[in-house]
């Protein structure tokens, strides 16, 4: 959760963003497990708490989720995920009048509703404006891509919203400023409630099954991910992490260990998790922590560096701009005879490279009747790029596309998908978005959130992206806040990478 001004007084900070109070020992079973044997350790770590009662609730929330703020009588403002509607608690126990005691993850996804640990868990179960709480209702969480039902014209001071997905499905979405906080949370049922009898529905999306492992289904995974990653854990969670293990008796190690869903789901399940970051820990085969570096990751919303343009010809480009809404835009529709032939670019260094992967997002317009994909839009590599584009050989990457919107206009934004930069290891090449139009096909490309990862072998490369020399915040593996000049692996903006 990014910091919100209006919760925060100087006594909530702390020196560290994890590992504040964590009892000595409480996670060392964990030390050395990778994947599924990391959640299941994990597991056996925080199931075993004290169940509160769903009745007891509100009595509990008085000593986790008040914020500094008071009113005249004294009593302290409720933490409010859902909404910016003002409320104080009673000061002795009872419920809020226009709130509710909200199931992040919905009680009618499984069987046996608040009588069962997950449903009156402190954790998951929270604070919520009626209002907010009854447009939410059951719904799974999501980006509202279509049209948007709550909040509806009138309804102000809301932290949420519901509509349509990518897909047409109905999604609850928070605010930006909370989704890392959804994530860790849904991160957290998964691993404390395996064995719940998860709901296998038709009218909605359960975003769980009953199963050891992943528990999570895959679908909802990669969002999650990139939600805990793109608000990372921030003081409000630390201390709610620790007022919640007062009363309950157990923690969120997601909170705990900011990197932690990335050994469990992510991009390091293939390695094994150190409680001290000092190693990958005993038991697992003595793996060494990986070195991991991003090479590329920028929006392209406020610039197109590090990419630069190129015409066929070799010339600078004039198409590809970059726009704050949709990242790099190419559109050749002002141009006299709507001819362009144009290339948007990287260098890649990946000499020291053992595997490499590129993804990014986009969308396409004007194309309800002719299908642009590697016709008039290209994703392409070469190892020979030497400043002349037609001089050059270029290698297509496969890429997925939006599907055609037969009424015309933009499509969604989608991924990329995965896309394995591995026969590249070794090399130095460049990377090419070519955007072709001509007066019979005109079409429109918009191009964001291009990330290019690689795990490296000693000595590992260079960032192309460069690093923010304002001392950006940086943790270390266990999530602990370290100098930004830090040497070593260091998490920063959610991300692994090697500091030399």
């Amino acid at each position: 959760m990014k910091q919100h001004t209006t919760l925060f007084l100087l006594s909530l900070l702390l020196p560290y963003l994890a590992l504040a109070g964590i009892p000595e020992g409480y996670y060392t079973n964990a030390n050395g497990k990778k994947k599924a044997e990391l959640k299941a350790a994990m597991y056996s770590i925080i199931s075993p708490h004290t169940e509160l009662g769903y009745g007891n609730l509100w009595k509990a929330y008085e000593n986790v989720d008040y914020l500094p703020a008071t009113n005249s009588s004294g009593q302290h403002q409720v933490m409010d995920y859902y909404s910016d509607n003002v409320y104080y608690f009673t000061g002795n126990g009872t419920a809020v009048s226009g709130m509710n005691k909200e199931h992040v993850a919905p009680q009618s996804w499984w069987t046996g509703g608040t009588g069962i640990a997950v449903g009156n868990d402190l954790f998951q179960v929270i604070p919520s404006d009626s209002k907010a709480n009854s447009a939410k209702g059951n719904l799974p969480l999501g980006e509202v891509t279509g049209a948007v039902s709550y909040p509806s014209s009138g309804v102000s001071n809301t932290r949420m919203r519901t509509g349509r997905d990518a897909s047409g499905k109905f999604v609850f979405e928070p605010c930006d400023e909370y989704k890392g906080d959804f994530a860790r949370i849904f991160f957290y049922v998964a691993t404390c409630y395996p064995d719940v009898d998860w709901q296998n529905r038709t009218d909605v999306n359960v975003s769980f099954r009953r199963e050891d492992y992943p528990t999570l289904k895959e679908d909802i995974l990669p969002m999650l991910l990139r939600w805990s990653k793109n608000d990372p854990v921030c003081e409000w969670e630390i201390t709610r992490n620790e007022r919640a293990y007062g009363e309950q008796g157990n923690r969120n190690p997601f909170v705990d260990f900011p990197n932690l869903a990335e050994y469990i789901w992510g991009d390091s399940v293939e390695f094994a998790f150190s409680v001290d970051g000092t190693s990958s820990g005993g038991g697992g085969g003595g793996d060494e922590i990986p070195d991991f570096a991003t090479l590329v990751d920028c929006s392209l919303k406020s610039g197109l560096d590090p990419f630069f343009v190129r015409t066929y010809e070799g010339c600078e480009g004039e198409v590809w701009t970059s726009k704050s809404q949709f990242g790099a835009v190419a559109n050749a529709y002002n141009l006299a005879n709507k001819e362009a032939d144009e290339y948007l670019m990287v260098n890649l260094d990946l000499t020291h490279a053992e595997t490499a992967t590129l993804n990014f997002q986009h969308a396409t317009g004007y194309n309800k009747d002719v299908p642009v994909k590697d016709t008039y839009f290209q994703v392409l590599v070469s190892e020979d790029y030497e400043g002349v584009p037609e001089d050059a050989t270029w290698r297509l990457l496969d890429v997925t596309f939006p599907p055609l919107k037969p009424s015309g206009g933009f499509t969604n934004f989608v991924s990329s998908g995965d896309i394995s930069l591995n026969s590249y290891s070794g090399k130095e090449v460049t990377l090419a978005f070519r955007y072709i139009s001509n007066s019979s096909a005109c079409y429109a490309w918009e191009v964001t959130d291009v990330k290019v990862t690689a795990y490296t072998v000693p000595d590992a490369l260079p960032l192309i992206a460069e690093e923010d020399t304002t001392e950006p915040i940086t943790y270390d593996l266990m999530g602990r806040r370290v100098p930004w000049n830090t040497k070593g692996i260091v998490i920063r903006n959610g991300h692994k990478i090697l500091q030399k």
